[in-house]
Order: structure tokens, then sequence, then C-alpha cells
């Protein structure tokens, strides 16, 4: 006999419980402070919990590193405040914590696929 399958899914117990209510407040943490933040170990210690844990948390519940999930926040501004502002690039790289444009360079072509126009 086959077993009825809820609605909500295989994992909708797993979305009530504390580990995903402290993934949520980390990574609202995250999105909202995402400017200055440059360590996941700086961020784990502010979320009250391991940098380890941390990373088993977001592995588990967004399928990403918190460090890719950072990266993307801070890219996904840059490209903003690039075309919105047509602001420098070393500007929008120290805004986002970057000290080395190049580096800055670097990270945004690898979550965009293409280098910042200049």
């Amino acid at each position: 006999m086959l077993a009825q399958i809820s609605e909500d899914g295989p994992f909708s117990t797993e979305l009530h419980g504390p580990a995903y209510h402290t993934y949520q407040r980390c990574r609202a943490y995250m999105e909202n402070n995402y400017v200055s933040l440059s360590k996941i170990d700086e961020m784990a210690s502010l979320c009250h919990v391991s940098a380890a844990y941390l990373t088993r948390l977001f592995k588990r519940f967004c399928g990403e590193s918190p460090c890719n999930v950072l990266l993307r926040l801070k890219m996904n501004a840059a490209a903003v405040q690039l075309l919105r502002n047509d602001s420098m690039i070393k500007e929008v790289a120290d805004q986002l914590g970057y000290s080395d444009a190049y580096h800055f360079s670097k990270a945004f072509k690898k979550v965009h696929g293409i280098a910042p126009l200049y």
C-alpha cells in the first residue's frame, strides 16, 4: 500500500525545527549586514554559533556555503551600484570591504560571468 505524501513535502517538519530557525536568523543577519561582513567566523560569532555549524546550516537549508551566499549578496549589490550610480569600481569595492579592486573584479566575474565595466 502506498503512503500518502503530505502537501508540505518530506522536509516540512524540518522547516519548523530549531535548526531552521537558527538558519533563518543567521541568514537574515547576513542579508542585513553583508556590507560589513568579511569573514564567516565573524558572522558565526555574532550569530552565537560556531563557523562549522553555520556552514552545516547553510548547506542543509539553502544548498550553498555561507561564503558563497555572502559573496553573491555583495556582488549583486555591486552590480546594482555600478549600473545605477555610474560609480567607479574602486569606490564600489571599498564600500563592500574589498581593499583591492583587482580582487573585487575577480569575485565579480566569478559571480556574474563578466568583469565589471569601467
